[in-house]
């Protein structure tokens, strides 16, 4: 099992790969979680995502993840600017933040300040990111205030 500070590392590095001048962005982990209930089972989906600002500005970039036995791989980054963020919600009825692109994308974020065991147990990465959570819920609340 790799430990918290191992994979906000590997996170981290994931996104500056991806990223250019990765290395000077705040990036704090999220996931978000897709649950559909039919008649016999119910089916939950996670993915993983590296979410990279700068304080005092507006743009974000998103970068979805994958993780496998320890190893984190980004996948394309998603820069959303004031130019093509349509709307931004700071909680819908689960508890997310929710941004969504004039292109029609929409993210449902689960931004916690720690990952416990348990919800590690739930497919979600174990991450210890205070300091950047209360940096991310800085810049949320400048966005869903305009």
């Amino acid at each position: 099992m790799v430990s918290k500070e191992q994979m906000k590392a590997a996170i981290h590095a994931a996104f500056d790969s991806v990223v250019a001048d990765g290395a000077s962005y705040t990036k704090v982990y999220a996931a978000e979680i897709k649950q559909k209930n039919y008649l016999v089972f119910r089916t939950t989906t996670v993915s993983n995502f590296a979410v990279g600002f700068k304080p005092g500005r507006t743009d974000l970039v998103v970068v979805p993840l994958e993780e496998k036995n320890g190893t984190v791989t980004a996948g394309t980054p998603l820069t959303i600017t004031d130019a093509n963020r349509a709307s931004v919600k700071k909680r819908d009825l689960q508890g997310r933040f929710v941004i969504k692109t004039t292109d029609g994308q929409t993210f449902r974020l689960s931004i916690i300040p720690s990952v416990t065991k348990l919800l590690a147990a739930a497919y979600q990465l174990p991450v210890e990111q205070k300091a950047e959570y209360e940096a991310f819920t800085a810049l949320r609340d400048s966005l869903t205030a305009a």
